[in-house]
């Protein structure tokens, strides 16, 4: 991990298979099946942020929007 919002292609294979190392494709089945947006590297695997992979766990604070409305009126 890069900082606190950078996850690189070894975190992605971890948490795609724990305790193993999967090959790219594997990783990349698994990050689209789950729909979590990611960037080719320059060493032949893939990155994501932190914010991507919540917002694809449905973490994000967008997911956990509490249906608050504004408080001008519609007329």
């Amino acid at each position: 991990m890069i900082g606190e919002s950078i996850l690189q292609f070894e975190d992605l294979q971890e948490l795609c298979k724990p305790g193993e190392k999967p090959l790219l494709s594997t990783v990349e089945s698994w990050a689209r099946k789950h729909h979590i947006r990611y960037k080719y590297d320059a060493k032949g695997g893939i990155w994501t942020t932190t914010e991507a992979l919540n917002n694809a766990l449905g973490l994000s604070s967008a997911a956990n929007d509490t249906g608050t409305y504004s408080t001008h009126e519609v007329f």
